[in-house]
């Protein structure tokens, strides 16, 4: 039964003493290691070992790798969050996976090191800038700048949640991501709810686009009433990915509980996905009902 020890360098030192520290009732530890005197920049390292019996499928082994890796990187961020808050240092945050990469294993102790120590690195994927000629990217920058308007409030809020994920803020990804969907979505929907209830009475459209009908429920029915179209029988589980999103803002919001790298990058999709429905269903002609409205369920 090998135990494993797996190690990551922070990109910067803490002011810890060296040891365990447990960072959840369960038990969990980390290792706090102190950088070595002769590094020109000081970093932490933090580690954990865990226990596995022997695994002799290299598919399954490499699995359970791949798994303590990220059991110790989410201990490492919840230490990382307390010493921000402890040490009151804003520039202090969680890591991605190819920030705290490589992940380091060295087998402690009798048991076989074969398929257990090669190490785990994770590459940064960058968002991809449009590729435009500098005339064209000219051109667009001139006639933005000419209607005397910001940018739309989805493309920064997109942007935003990017940049938050890529600097281990995945809390606030998530939170940016829903200010997107909030926002582009309810612009729409109500819309298209003027259209196909116009000279209906006035509290009845009201009711359709208030708070007593909520955002799901304006997803799923009020879009299929409006505009023949549901979020809920989108492809690709849509709509499981997003309600799991959904609950996620739900309890940063009102518990203040965090999120993963994982859940971030789950609601950037959620997110772009959402926009790109509703940018692209059109308006239909003023009276007119959702049949004239482009897009099937």
């Amino acid at each position: 039964m090998p135990a494993i020890r797996i190690s990551i360098t922070l990109p910067y030192a803490l002011r810890l003493t060296e040891g365990e520290y447990q960072t959840a009732q369960a038990g969990e530890m980390i290792q706090i290691i102190a950088p070595p005197l002769d590094e020109t920049i000081p970093r932490t390292i933090v580690a954990a070992t865990f226990q596995h019996a022997e695994i002799p499928d290299p598919v399954e082994k490499q699995g359970v790798r791949v798994q303590d890796a990220n059991r110790l990187l989410r201990r490492t961020n919840r230490m990382l969050r307390w010493y921000r808050s402890v040490r009151q240092r804003a520039d202090i945050s969680e890591l991605t996976r190819a920030q705290a990469s490589p992940f380091r294993f060295e087998v402690i102790g009798p048991g076989d090191p074969a398929g257990w120590i090669d190490p785990i690195k994770y590459k940064e994927v960058e968002p991809t800038p449009l590729a435009l000629t500098v005339e064209q990217l000219t051109d667009r920058v001139r006639d933005g700048l000419a209607t005397g308007r910001d940018p739309d409030v989805d493309v920064l809020f997109l942007l935003d949640a990017e940049r938050a994920l890529h600097q281990g803020r995945f809390r606030e990804a998530v939170l940016f991501c829903w200010s997107t969907i909030d926002s582009v979505f309810n612009r729409k929907y109500d819309s298209l709810v003027d259209v196909a209830l116009a000279g209906e009475w006035g509290e009845a459209k009201s009711f359709f686009k208030g708070l007593d009908l909520g955002l799901k429920t304006k997803m799923s029915a009020g879009m299929r009433f409006v505009a023949n179209r549901s979020l809920f029988e989108e492809p690709d589980t849509l709509w499981a990915r997003m309600s799991d999103s959904y609950t996620k803002r739900n309890h940063i919001i009102h518990r203040g509980e965090n999120a993963s790298e994982d859940e971030a990058r789950q609601a950037i999709a959620v997110a772009r996905t959402i926009v790109g429905i509703m940018n692209g269903i059109p308006l239909p002609p003023t009276g007119q009902g959702p049949a004239a409205v482009g897009g099937g369920s």
